[in-house]
């Protein structure tokens, strides 16, 4: 359902799981601050963030007033500042600037209208609110935040949008090649789509913006009639949507209605391990925000394609799910590192970047399965210079080398197999 704003009425009711967006929006950006703005020399943090599909700013919820996404980035910048400066001898400059883009101009009447009452300079440099298409402004925005920040390029796009259609592949493609450390959060409707596919030129024009040709909309309704069903299409699906996008990682939060019961997905993208770390690390933060079914190992973020999600075990992000997930990675990672490793040292940075999407895991899980592992002899860690490291293996770095060992002392009991 698509929310109304207008200036002179009521924000709209919030729906049940519209909450949890912001909710993993707000927790992000806190520990997007945290994590960019360690350095106590540093003086100045810039970042640009962008709300495509900002909408009227609040929502009600019990008769009490809700911040939305373009509040939630505002207070949290100013919350940033106030928390990391409080311990600082040189004090940390913010200098975040806002762009909130809605194509409703009751909308953005309504969100000005938001800001104002709560003391925001609407009318400064700091906050721009263009009433139009995202696509349409997108050029506007790119070259601002260019001339703010030529070389660092830091930037957050929210694209909250209705269905699966409204946000051109080519356009997010476009921000990942023009802004360095760009990470865009996607609202993706995939049961609709896999719901809607049908072989008629209607439906095909309708996922152009996706990329999807005519054959591959064929492909996909094979795959969802076949063996895998509907798993095996989403798997697709989010292969299709972060290569369009020119995207590294990607990392899928999902969101089902209580109502509808229509899986959205709330995709987080990105080109840099740590962004995608700190996005899974939400996960196990908001617990059971949302739905997600597997054992956590491997295949919780990019399906069993020979399963229905429906038959997976519930996957809570909790304690119980935490010793399981780690349980099974001590059965499941030694055969992925041995082919990783087979042909010779991988760094454990080329080790995450290769199972990112795979894993519930945080990029820590990893590595104290990788100690844990290299404890029991089946593998060893190489220092950069080639030499073995047996000492401080609580600290690894992305840039040491998981090896095999020169011979298994007892391969009969090797968890390799």
């Amino acid at each position: 359902m698509a929310f109304r704003w207008h200036p002179n009425q009521d924000p709209p009711i919030i729906e049940e799981h519209s909450r949890a967006k912001p909710t993993v929006l707000r927790h992000y950006l806190r520990a997007y601050f945290d994590t960019l703005s360690v350095n106590p020399g540093q003086e100045r943090f810039r970042l640009d963030l962008v709300d495509g599909f900002a909408g009227g700013g609040t929502f009600l919820d019990g008769g009490k007033i809700l911040s939305g996404t373009p509040l939630i980035m505002l207070e949290e910048g100013l919350a940033a500042s106030d928390r990391l400066n409080q311990n600082r001898n040189k004090p940390l400059h913010f200098d975040c600037k806002c762009y909130f883009v809605d194509k409703n101009e009751a909308h953005t009447d309504h969100l000005r209208q938001a800001l104002d009452e709560r003391g925001y300079d609407t009318g400064g440099d700091q906050i721009v609110i263009r009433n139009g298409r995202f696509e349409d402004e997108l050029e506007a925005i790119l070259k601002e935040i260019q001339r703010r920040q030529p070389r660092a390029g830091r930037a957050i796009f929210l694209l909250d949008q209705t269905g699966f259609s409204q946000v051109a592949l080519r356009l997010v493609s476009r921000i990942f090649a023009e802004l360095a450390a760009a990470e865009v959060i996607l609202t993706f409707a995939a049961d609709a789509l896999i719901n809607h596919l049908a072989d008629v030129p209607q439906f095909t024009k309708a996922v152009a913006p996706l990329e999807i040709t005519e054959s591959q909309v064929k492909e996909l309704m094979q795959q969802r009639s076949g063996n895998g069903g509907r798993a095996l299409v989403q798997r697709t699906l989010r292969d299709q949507i972060r290569n369009g996008a020119g995207a590294t990682y990607d990392t899928p939060f999902f969101i089902r209605p209580q109502k509808s019961r229509r899986a959205l997905w709330f995709l987080h993208l990105s080109r840099h391990p740590k962004a995608r770390d700190v996005m899974v690390q939400r996960h196990w933060e908001v617990l059971n925000t949302f739905e997600h079914y597997g054992p956590g190992d491997f295949g919780i973020l990019g399906w069993d394609a020979l399963k229905d999600p429906s038959q997976l075990p519930l996957f809570n992000f909790g304690s119980l799910e935490e010793e399981q997930m780690k349980e099974r990675l001590l059965s499941s990672l030694p055969k992925r590192l041995f082919s990783l490793t087979s042909a010779g040292p991988v760094t454990l940075d080329a080790v995450r970047h290769s199972l990112a999407n795979e894993t519930a895991a945080r990029f820590s899980d990893l590595d104290d399965v990788v100690i844990q592992l290299v404890g029991e002899r089946e593998f060893i860690i190489l220092s950069p210079d080639g030499k073995p490291r047996s000492r401080n293996l609580r600290n690894l770095q992305p840039t040491d080398r998981i090896a095999l060992p020169p011979t298994s002392l007892f391969p009969e009991f090797s968890r390799i197999g």
